[in-house]
């Protein structure tokens, strides 16, 4: 009884474990190109596939079809942390610099959001770490999802408001 309860243990959580988002629903997904280069897929999902900018929770999936080292990835978000005049504190840029890796074509980087605002990222589906301060979520989701979106097209995907 023993083995079978352990490989049932296993199996389910490492299923949980393997996709961040199974007990989500797409609500929306495009991709981002820079001239005619693909720089990746991202997609929006939340527990019923219906964008409202205050449910939780909510993931946005990065799947990278480029080479990107993580200080690009970093200086990318304070860049348009900036451009959109959004307020962040100094620890986030440490806390980002610690849990992003480099990425090659194919790696996914995970950003699920629990229903306390808590941000948790997932490198290729698994947990590299979490940002426990209600104030990151909003404001990192917001390079994509507000209205002052640098691709106001990919944010209408996203949301689903075509």
């Amino acid at each position: 009884m023993k083995p079978l309860l352990t490989a049932f243990t296993l199996m389910f959580f490492g299923l949980a474990q393997a996709n961040p988002v199974a007990d989500l629903k797409l609500v929306g997904q495009s991709e981002l190109s820079w001239m005619f280069w693909k720089i990746y897929d991202i997609q929006l999902l939340n527990s019923d596939g219906r964008y409202d900018r205050d449910k939780y929770p909510l993931a946005l999936v990065i799947r990278y079809a480029r080479d990107i080292r993580s200080e690009q990835l970093l200086d990318s978000t304070l860049d348009e942390w900036g451009r959109q005049e959004i307020s962040w504190k100094p620890q986030w840029k440490d806390q980002l610099n610690a849990l992003w890796p480099d990425v090659s074509p194919g790696d996914e980087i995970t950003l699920r959001v629990d229903k306390d605002l808590n941000s948790h990222f997932f490198f290729n589906r698994e947990l590299v770490g979490s940002i426990e301060d209600r104030e990151f979520a909003p404001a990192f989701l917001a390079i994509w999802l507000s209205e002052n979106s640098l691709k106001p097209s990919l944010q209408r995907q996203l949301t689903g408001t075509f």
